[in-house]
């Protein structure tokens, strides 16, 4: 089976995984907390099994958590962000704090509203505690890597891209999700999102992508679908819900029978100076 992308959930445009190259305003902060719930359906539930792209977890059996991602907007083309996630589940000796990740996002090409945009967005995990590797919500090394934006804008429709790397070592004397399987350290992913604008209220969208499988004796890539519906009764306040689905190939990840993982995801963003 799969397992999860190292790319981690702090990223502007909650709920997908795929970022826009737009960036918070010079001196203004925002806010996203949500919510996600993570499913297996038809697993081995053995340790090689799917869990769900754009959350680092990498454990056995299903999760849940509070990611919170705070980000400053430090010039017109700049920002910096820091997110930490809270776990509900699984359960165990550890802290229930962690996965604590900062990234910074500079925007070279546009205004982050129209036309063709281009960022470039670095990103660093810091080190999990070894129980948390154990566990699953991280690894007990510093994790660093980096992604390409570009986002396509026009009145009623974005079209974002994202091409990323990320470096994932390990304690190699620890399990990492109660598996003793090798695991892979280098992270590639390719995703790609319309956002359709239904109306000043409401945002819908299909994310779709695929990156590396972390479990070296598997397949080498793993595929997402995700939908999504961003509602925002102000400009400074969203709610978003998404619903996704990891599998081996898209057409499970569409609805195909076979095994996969569920993700239900739901939370708020909100910008204030």
């Amino acid at each position: 089976m799969l397992l999860l992308s190292r790319f981690d959930l702090s990223h502007a445009y909650a709920p997908l995984n795929t970022d826009d190259a737009g960036t918070t305003a010079k001196g203004s902060n925002q806010i996203d907390q949500y919510f996600f719930s993570i499913l297996q359906i038809g697993q081995n539930n053995d340790g090689t099994d799917s869990i769900s792209s754009g959350e680092d977890f990498n454990g056995l059996g299903d999760a849940s958590a509070f990611p919170l991602t705070f980000t400053r907007g430090l010039t017109e083309h700049s920002e910096l962000g820091f997110s930490p996630t809270y776990y509900l589940a699984p359960l165990g000796n550890f802290s229930r704090l962690g996965n604590y990740t900062i990234n910074y996002k500079h925007r070279f090409l546009g205004d982050g509203e129209k036309g063709l945009n281009l960022a470039l967005k670095p990103s660093v995990i810091l080190p999990a505690g070894t129980t948390q590797q154990e566990f699953g919500i991280g690894n007990a090394q510093w994790n660093y890597g980096i992604t390409f934006i570009a986002s396509r804008y026009w009145e009623e429709l974005e079209l974002h891209f994202n091409a990323g790397y990320m470096r994932t070592p390990y304690n190699n004397q620890y399990v990492v999700g109660q598996s003793t399987d090798p695991k892979r350290t280098n992270f590639y992913t390719l995703s790609v999102a319309p956002v359709w604008k239904i109306n000043p209220y409401i945002k819908l969208a299909l994310d779709i992508g695929m990156n590396t499988n972390p479990n070296e004796p598997e397949t080498a890539l793993t595929t997402y679908g995700q939908l999504a519906v961003i509602f925002s009764p102000d400009k400074d306040f969203d709610i978003g819900l998404a619903y996704q689905r990891n599998a081996s190939s898209f057409g499970v990840a569409f609805g195909e029978s076979g095994p996969y993982t569920s993700r239900i995801q739901i939370g708020f963003t909100y910008r204030f100076e």
